[in-house]
């Protein structure tokens, strides 16, 4: 596999050798209809590597930084059974939310060679993560960032097993979890706890636009972690409601000046994260896009007025709905199940 694929060895521009990073992102069923941006924005962060375990076999134009594996989903389960000693639950696909802290066990034959392993999401654009990836922080840091949609461990035995300590709550134990067919959200609340309870060194910061769900307009949620409880809390960004444009390799977040609202001012982000978004597809041109609410178009100047037109609340979306039923019953099967 690793002759095959090849490593990434890349220096920066300061002639630093980049540390070696694989994102491991088993996928079923089908792809989202904006796949094709997302392999596109991959594509431009060549320096990093993709593994894609999968049975979807429809053709599509893979950049030379992604492996492709195909696997059914039974195969799948039989691989991860095999790495466990205990008679696992995985009925589906979704259910792989839970493991993704324990990818680096799962998964180890395949990353040997990687300084990082990490689990990233396809309901997202990326732009440009070696930005937001330094080797300062990779050096220091033995986890990056801490939510499911995208995330980063240190290769190594004790980080790539943490998911198997115990701290005595039950959103942490992973034999719990795992011979269970509820959906724990064990990627983010448990192994947040165990890193916390065990002092690992996390990187917590917000450099992507995580898309709030719940409105129509695209606004930005994000989620916090108290350093001094683990205990995680989230903040909504309600006034600055944005439009997004990728830009060859880099992602920007467009919005009105809260206090002169005829002044427009952008942000680079790392990634826009959809929140499985049901989005229309209409762009021509995947190198440079619009990124609006519910749709992807073909990039075209901007202006106030256009950006006022694509951030109202009040504009009936038929995708934004579709979306809102389907998120609300994963949150309600997610809070039943910690009553």
């Amino acid at each position: 596999f690793l002759n095959i694929y090849g490593l990434n060895c890349k220096k920066n521009s300061e002639g630093i050798k980049m540390k070696k990073i694989i994102f491991i992102c088993p996928y079923f069923s089908k792809y989202p209809n904006y796949f094709n941006l997302t392999l596109n924005s991959i594509k431009y962060n060549d320096t990093i590597d993709w593994l894609i375990i999968t049975d979807i076999k429809e053709k599509y134009d893979y950049p030379k930084n992604v492996k492709v594996i195909n696997m059914t989903f039974n195969e799948l389960r039989e691989k991860v059974q095999s790495v466990f000693d205990f008679k696992i639950c995985l009925d589906i696909p979704y259910k792989m939310c839970d493991y993704k802290c324990a990818y680096g066990y799962i998964f180890q034959d395949y990353i040997r060679e990687y300084d990082f392993w990490g689990h990233c999401d396809f309901d997202a654009i990326y732009g440009n993560l070696r930005k937001y990836l330094s080797e300062e922080i990779l050096n220091k840091y033995d986890k990056i960032f801490h939510l499911g949609h995208l995330s980063l461990y240190r290769n190594t035995v004790e980080m790539n097993t943490m998911f198997m300590n115990k701290i005595g709550d039950k959103t942490s134990d992973y034999k719990k979890i795992y011979t269970d067919k509820n959906i724990y959200a064990f990627d983010e609340l448990g192994i947040v706890n165990i890193l916390y309870n065990n002092k690992v060194k996390m990187y917590i910061d917000f450099p992507f636009a995580d898309i709030y769900t719940w409105d129509r307009a695209l606004k930005t949620i994000k989620s916090k972690i108290d350093l001094s409880t683990g205990k995680m809390y989230f903040e909504l960004n309600k006034n600055q409601k944005k439009i997004f444009y990728f830009d060859h390799g880099k992602l920007y977040g467009v919005y009105l000046n809260e206090n002169n609202l005829y002044n427009i001012e952008q942000s680079e982000y790392m990634y826009i994260h959809l929140q499985k978004r049901f989005m229309d597809n209409y762009v021509n041109n995947i190198d440079k896009f619009l990124i609006i609410p519910n749709k992807f178009i073909d990039y075209k100047e901007f202006d106030r007025t256009f950006i006022i037109k694509n951030t109202k609340d009040n504009i009936l979306y038929k995708r934004y709905l579709k979306t809102r039923r389907s998120y609300n019953k994963r949150l309600v099967k997610i809070k039943n199940l910690f009553k």
